[in-house]
């Protein structure tokens, strides 16, 4: 039986509800000074984490798919804000449920629990040197391997398939060419969620999907993110 440690299960909250949590992470965690007195990232820019997405999620909201973009920014900032304490959260309580719920998280069950399929990763893209693209996505619970999937020029054609046991396939094998403008995909698959593609094409638009994976199956798949390289 392995010990409890901090659910990741807020990688699935519901946007408008989000907030509300990690409002009671802040309390929780910064308020319980001792035990828990890494503040690395502190209440400050963790706060500041809270009232970015708050904003970028209204603005999304109100103003439409323009938005998006640093919506998912922020989004995913504040995720790796909750993964960085729930870290260093596991570390003080050392399977302790009762510090767990300290915290503010929610403590796991033992491994005799039933086995889940990962979450949906939350992408994002940043450029590296010239002709270089890293690509990233939050912590999913669950996840023993990470699936990136990488497109030039267009997006994943019609119709993608991912079955329940990870299987996946990006068209009928009777339209082998449904996207002329598809230049190239690749795929990597590692335990690591950062990735790096090198040698890519000035100019060129490519498009990245994340899968998380383990023995039971695989997740959903990502939305996709976009990004030019120079």
């Amino acid at each position: 039986m392995s010990k409890s440690h901090c659910s990741l299960s807020y990688h699935q909250t519901p946007p408008d509800q989000l907030e509300d949590f990690s409002l009671l992470i802040k309390a929780g965690y910064y308020g319980h000074n001792p035990p828990f007195t890494v503040l690395t990232l502190t209440e400050v820019a963790f706060g500041n984490l809270i009232t970015a997405y708050n904003g970028k999620r209204a603005d999304f909201v109100n103003g439409g798919e323009a938005q998006k973009g640093d919506y998912l920014l922020a989004k995913s900032a504040l995720i790796s804000g909750l993964d960085f304490l729930a870290d260093q959260v596991d570390l003080v309580a050392n399977g302790d449920k009762d510090m767990i719920t300290l915290s503010g998280f929610t403590p796991t069950k033992d491994s005799t629990a039933e086995p889940v399929k990962p979450g949906q990763p939350i992408v994002t893209i940043k450029r590296g040197i010239a002709g270089e693209l890293i690509s990233s996505c939050n912590k999913v619970e669950h996840a023993k391997h990470y699936i990136c999937i990488m497109t030039a020029g267009a997006p994943i054609p019609a119709p993608f398939v991912i079955s329940a046991d990870g299987i996946i396939t990006l068209f009928e094998k009777s339209n082998p060419d449904p996207s002329p403008d598809l230049l190239g995909g690749w795929m990597s698959i590692t335990d690591k969620r950062e990735k790096h593609f090198t040698g890519l094409t000035a100019g060129t638009t490519y498009y990245f999907y994340y899968i998380a994976i383990n023995a039971t199956g695989a997740g959903p798949i990502s939305e996709p993110v976009s990004i030019v390289a120079y």
